[in-house]
C-alpha cells in the first residue's frame, strides 16, 4: 500500500486517521511501560493538533508539557525519543518565540505495526496491506520490525521508499548509486539516461521527500545517467 498523505483529507479520511491511529497503539502496547505512556502522550498530541491538511504538527513543547501535566524537560525528551524511534521527523526546528515543525513518519509507522496487524483482526490487516501485497495467511509472522539502516544514509532513503512502493523502488531506486554528497547536493547515477530522466520528472517529490526524512532537510538531489 502506498503512502499517501491526501488520504486523510478525502472521503475516507476519518478511516484512514483511525487506522494510524491504530498503528500508534500497537506499537505503544507492544512497548509497554513508559514506551506505551509514550504513544498515548504522541496520540493525544496528534488527536487534538494535528493538522492533516498540511501533514504537519506545529505545537511547542510548552503546550506539549501543559496537555500532559509534565515539565517542558519531560515534554522536550519525548519529542527527542519519537524522532529516535523514527516515528517523527522534524521539518523545522524551534526557535525563540516559534514552534517546531513535525510529520509523522507515515512509511516508518507503517513498517513498525505492520507485524501486529493481526492483533487487530482481518479487516485491519486487507485495509493497511491488500492481499495482493501482503497475504493474510502470512501476517501473523514473527512481530519483530525491520531492522532499519543508520539515519544519514542512502541504504536508509532507499529502504524508506522501498516500504513505500515497492514497484516503484524496484524499477527505478534500486538501480541508482550514489555519486556524491556534499551536505546539499545529493548526487545519485542512474544506469541509463532514460532512467535518469523518469526520476528526475516522475519520483522527484518521493525521493525528496525520503531524503529530507533520512538525511535531513536542505539537500538538493540531481539524478545523472552513468554513460
Amino acid at each position: 500500500m502506498k503512502i499517501d498523505i491526501r488520504q486523510f483529507t478525502g472521503p475516507q479520511a476519518g478511516s484512514a486517521k483511525y487506522d494510524v491511529l491504530t498503528a500508534l497503539s500497537l506499537i505503544g502496547f507492544a512497548g509497554g511501560g513508559g514506551r506505551a505512556v509514550s504513544i498515548l502522550r504522541l496520540i493525544g498530541l496528534v488527536t487534538a493538533r494535528y493538522n492533516w491538511r498540511q501533514d504537519e504538527l506545529c505545537v511547542c513543547q510548552q503546550d506539549m508539557a501543559r496537555m500532559w501535566g509534565v515539565t517542558e524537560r519531560t515534554a522536550k525528551r519525548e519529542v527527542r525519543a519519537w524522532i529516535e524511534a523514527r516515528l517523527m521527523i522534524r521539518t523545522r526546528a524551534g526557535v525563540r518565540g516559534r514552534a517546531g515543525a513535525y510529520r509523522l513518519d507515515m512509511v516508518e509507522i507503517r513498517a513498525q505495526a505492520a507485524p501486529l496487524w493481526p492483533r487487530v483482526g482481518p479487516d485491519y490487516v486487507e485495509r493497511m496491506a491488500p492481499a495482493e501485497e501482503v497475504p493474510v495467511s502470512a501476517a501473523p509472522a514473527a512481530e519483530t520490525p525491520e531492522a532499519a539502516p543508520a539515519r544519514g544514509t542512502w541504504r536508509a532513503v532507499m529502504r524508506r521508499i522501498r516500504l513505500a512502493d515497492p514497484a516503484v523502488h524496484s524499477a527505478w531506486i534500486a538501480p541508482l548509486v550514489p555519486a556524491g554528497d556534499d551536505g546539499r547536493v545529493l548526487r545519485l547515477r542512474a544506469p541509463t539516461r532514460y532512467g535518469a530522466h523518469y526520476v528526475q520528472t516522475h519520483l522527484t517529490r518521493l525521493l525528496a521527500e525520503a531524503v529530507e526524512a533520512e538525511m535531513g532537510p536542505g539537500r538538493r538531489v540531481l539524478v545523472e545517467a552513468a554513460v
